[in-house]
């Protein structure tokens, strides 16, 4: 499979970004104290849309006085703490406690229970928890293992400020688990010089700096929140400006009333925020917002849709968003999050397959390897590979470190299938997310995406999985969907079953139509394919 035709002596597939200049501070802790010297700070919008507001000055202030409260507790530097809490303020208060103390604060969701609770400790092993309720037990009354409550928050903040420890650039600054959509979620520590260098090179990357205006929806208690936006942001020293998900999710067109209310110019959103954005402004047509000041909208987190991508660019174009605004762009927590995006510009004739995400941010390098381990040549399909500041090489079990999946010179082996065209990266889905049908791999998200079209079936809810294959080989399909609101589920499900018969040559083995609590999300909304096998035939249940 090629992504491009390939000529002979082709150039080999590798990108790098260049050398990184190095950021103007080295720890996170560092970036917080100068951030106090500029009249910014963080807006947080709660579940009911309410905003508050607090200064750079005033949370490193709440973070000190929580932190004398960790000590006196007995959590020392090097300690890891799980932080499970419902509110976004105490959720800040606390990690940064954690960084001025040298501890390695995990954030978690809020909604995180008992089980999630034994994954997260079994991952970093012996840990603290701060978290708003006292841990629930296991079955069968058993505690879990290696983990130490501290109650919540406001339990923890005392009169008096406590001291700011000193940590070294290689120290460990946050731990972040993988998203755990296809299994159990890995810890991934990052060091202070990770983080910051990735938020260094975007911000040189875009041109961000104080005067930078941002907007994020997406949970502080995963990566994409508290790495890519919240740390960045605290690094440049600007106005930023945080929103609960929920509130968010139950009407998208509130995040662009909040772009326009805070005057934002950089935000992000998975492609399926997009998606949703373009399907409401058809309910409302009427609705009126000025977008002019969006420069960087990043479009990442999953497969970029050209045909998504299109129509809110179009959509959004007569409330001012600039044809140059959206970013596709690609990361990981293994990268700190994103390292590698582009400039979205529409293709001249039908939606591409897949969309190009970019050329690598300063200090990281890409590059697209052969099952054999050599490096592919421009426009071949293979593996893709990343190297670079950011880059992290191990994960946590068990509380030990254990290397990354690295190749044979260090570079990291993703699970993600890429090629290299025209000097940029595209990412086409996971290794692990190719269907077969009659001899022809698609990719799940280009079936899904299909599938989404159906004027009977709720955008951004679709799941398309491969079974094992039959007796003679061939691949099996099973696709799992919302129906729109008023939709018959069994009409619904028959028009899905003649669109894959007609647009894809495939006879699926099972179609089911399910409602929203039965399309289990990831903290960021990605749907949990791993939890929906149980649901397919032979299954155990």
């Amino acid at each position: 499979m090629r992504g491009e035709s390939t000529p002979a002596a082709a150039a080999p597939a590798v990108l790098h970004g260049g050398p990184l200049p190095p950021p103007p501070v080295g720890t996170l802790g560092e970036a917080l104290s100068r951030a106090t010297r500029t009249g910014h700070g963080v807006v947080l919008v709660d579940g009911e849309g309410r905003s508050s507001r607090r200064s750079y000055t005033e949370l490193y202030d709440d973070a000190l006085r929580t932190l004398a409260g960790l000590a006196a507790a007995g959590a020392a530097p090097g300690a890891r703490v799980i932080l499970r809490t419902a509110d976004a303020a105490d959720l800040l208060t606390a990690f940064w406690a954690c960084v001025l103390g040298g501890l390695a604060p995990l954030p978690v969701p809020p909604g995180t229970d008992t089980a999630g609770l034994d994954e997260a400790a079994a991952a970093v092993g012996e840990s603290w928890l701060v978290s708003d309720d006292p841990p629930l037990r296991l079955p069968g009354d058993a505690p879990v293992a290696g983990l130490r409550p501290l109650g919540p928050v406001r339990a923890l903040r005392r009169d008096r400020r406590g001291r700011p420890v000193e940590v070294r650039p290689g120290d460990p600054a946050v731990l972040t688990l993988t998203s755990g959509s296809a299994g159990r979620p890995k810890a991934v520590p990052l060091t202070h010089r990770q983080v910051l260098g990735r938020a260094h090179a975007t911000a040189l990357a875009r041109g961000l700096d104080e005067s930078t205006r941002s907007l994020n929806w997406m949970p502080l208690d995963h990566v994409s929140g508290i790495v890519m936006f919240h740390v960045r942001d605290v690094l440049l020293g600007c106005h930023q400006v945080h929103a609960d998900t929920g509130w968010v999710r139950a009407d998208p067109l509130r995040w662009l009333d909040l772009a326009d209310a805070e005057r934002t110019d950089t935000t992000w959103g998975p492609n399926r925020a997009f998606a949703l954005v373009v399907d409401r402004l058809d309910e409302e047509p009427r609705r009126s917002w000025d977008l002019s000041r969006l420069r960087y909208v990043m479009n990442g987190g999953e497969a970029v849709k050209e045909r998504t991508a299109r129509r809110f660019v179009e959509a959004l174009a007569p409330h001012g968003l600039p044809a140059t605004a959206v970013h596709p762009g690609w990361g990981m927590p293994e990268t700190a999050s994103g390292v590698v995006d582009s400039v979205f510009r529409p293709a001249d004739g039908p939606p591409r397959r897949h969309v190009p995400v970019g050329v690598p941010h300063s200090g990281v390098s890409v590059r697209v390897v052969g099952a054999d381990g050599r490096v592919l040549p421009v426009g071949a399909v293979g593996r893709l590979h990343v190297t670079g500041v950011p880059v992290a090489d191990a994960y946590l079990e068990g509380g030990v470190r254990r290397p990354a999946p690295l190749s044979a010179d260090g570079w990291l082996v993703t699970d993600d299938l890429a090629f290299v065209a025209d000097g940029e990266l595209t990412v086409i889905g996971r290794a692990d997310g190719v269907i077969e049908v009659d001899g022809v791999p698609y990719h799940g998200h280009e079936i899904e995406d299909a599938v989404d079209q159906l004027p009977c079936v709720q955008p951004s809810f679709t799941v398309a999985r491969d079974l094992a294959p039959d007796g003679a080989g061939h691949g099996r399909l099973a696709v799992f969907f919302r129906p729109r609101a008023g939709a018959s589920a069994r009409e619904a499900e028959e028009a899905v079953r003649e669109l894959l018969r007609g647009g894809f040559g495939a006879d699926p083995v099972h179609v089911e139509a399910l409602t929203e609590h039965e399309l289990p999300r990831t903290a960021t909304g990605k749907l949990r394919r791993s939890v929906l096998a149980a649901r397919l035939p032979g299954a155990r249940r």
